[in-house]
């Protein structure tokens, strides 16, 4: 069964790797370079899985230029948000091996990248200019040749994120809340599949099924995505709102919202708060008080 992302305002890019690199979901077509292949007999979605092969330097891209308005991290984006979800089955370790990323380390044009380094994720984020990184890496210990769901969102304006993964050889699940020091430098790096912008540092491996979205995606949308059960977003999705904050909704609205106070904090709402009721006293209630305060009925 095939998730479904025609629904979503959110998914702004598709890549099935269904014996091509066309975008399914926009016009997020990708370049290839050095023969990208499609394996039809090791995959997890559809009818082939994409081969990224590291000893030909095999990857695919698109120009900054040529993304589609409202594509995240395209120069010029100012929400800064970014979800990405997808299989992989690496083959080697490598340090690093680029997944996803609109990272350019040559050029001084880092804005966010997913790796894996070694045998663990790494996801980086751009800053200084671009000049600069920092990242996060998670703890568990991926085998080669085994597949594995990648889910990742990112808050670039509180700096905030998640990674999701499952291991599907035993069908566990796995998370990883993060937070970077700096906000992510928005530039005109080409985004890369495989690879950085411009070659080099190669994953090695079969890519699946992987989607991007403009906003932040919730944790059952991710396990929704994986099964291939997703039809678009789901009770409780979080994204941002008009201000910019991140907000978590409901598809029934009355029974209330978070949202992030002045702190940053996440902080539950009632979106219709009830008024307090105080009984109504006796007439002959006596009442007694103190200059300056309410009154308040006498406590026998």
């Amino acid at each position: 069964m095939a998730s479904d992302f025609s629904t979503d305002p959110r998914c702004q890019a598709l890549w099935r790797f269904e014996n091509g690199l066309n975008d399914s979901r926009g016009g997020n077509h990708l370049i290839d370079v050095n023969g990208v292949g499609f394996d039809p007999a090791e995959k997890k979605e559809g009818s082939y899985a994409g081969v990224f092969e590291k000893a030909n330097s095999e990857y695919a891209y698109r120009a900054d230029a040529d993304l589609d308005p409202g594509f995240p991290f395209k120069n010029g984006d100012t929400a800064r948000k970014i979800s990405v979800c997808g299989w992989l089955r690496p083959w080697s370790y490598a340090y690093p091996g680029y997944i996803f990323a609109k990272f350019d380390t040559t050029g001084n044009r880092r804005s966010f990248a997913l790796t894996r380094y070694g045998a663990y994720i790494r996801v980086y984020s751009g800053y200084n200019g671009g000049a600069s990184s920092e990242y996060f890496e998670t703890n568990l210990f991926m085998s080669n040749s085994e597949w594995y769901h990648l889910g990742v969102t990112f808050d670039g304006l509180n700096k905030a994120g998640t990674v999701r993964l499952f291991r599907a050889n035993n069908g566990t699940t796995y998370s990883w809340p993060f937070t970077f020091n700096n906000e992510p430098y928005i530039g005109t790096a080409d985004v890369t599949v495989g690879s950085r912008h411009g070659g080099g540092d190669f994953f090695n491996g079969h890519l699946d099924e992987l989607v991007v979205f403009n906003d932040l995606i919730s944790i059952n949308e991710i396990d929704a995505i994986r099964s291939g059960t997703y039809t678009g977003p789901l009770p409780g999705y979080v994204k941002a709102d008009t201000l910019g904050t991140l907000v978590a909704y409901s598809l029934t609205p009355d029974v209330g919202y978070v949202q992030a106070d002045a702190l940053g904090k996440l902080v539950a709402y009632e979106l219709a708060k009830p008024k307090r009721v105080f009984p109504v006293p006796h007439p002959k209630t006596r009442w007694q008080s103190h200059y300056g305060k309410r009154k308040f009925p006498v406590v026998n």
